[in-house]
């Protein structure tokens, strides 16, 4: 997954300069070292929901359901920050109209 969102970012920074694009994207922080922190803040949260549903005590489980929540959600932000980076430099002007009924070449299914 690091190796895909550094390739992403690159893919996005180097459109915006082909593109001269010239608002800033949100991918342009550490998306790696973020993904990571969240990835294990939401592994860290999961194992803590586990261990208060087996002792059973109510009130951690509630404190451990509120901690996956926030892990979800940083997850969840960092994927909407990638979407609306995506978004953003795909609705420039400078793009050419994708004609009806366009497919990839198939050249390019090889890399998916």
């Amino acid at each position: 997954m690091m190796s895909s969102l550094n390739r992403l970012k690159c893919s996005l920074l180097t459109l915006m300069v082909e593109k001269k694009i010239a608002s800033s994207i949100n991918i342009e922080s550490d998306v790696v070292g973020n993904y990571e922190k969240y990835s294990a803040d939401f592994l860290n949260a999961t194992k803590l929901l586990e261990e208060t549903i087996k002792e059973k005590d109510q009130v951690a489980i509630r404190c451990a359901l509120t901690r996956v929540r926030i892990a979800s959600l940083n997850m969840s932000n960092l994927y909407q920050d990638i979407i609306d980076d995506v978004v953003m430099i795909n609705q420039q002007d400078s793009w050419p109209e994708i004609p009806e009924g366009y497919k990839l070449p198939a050249r390019y299914s090889e890399s998916g």
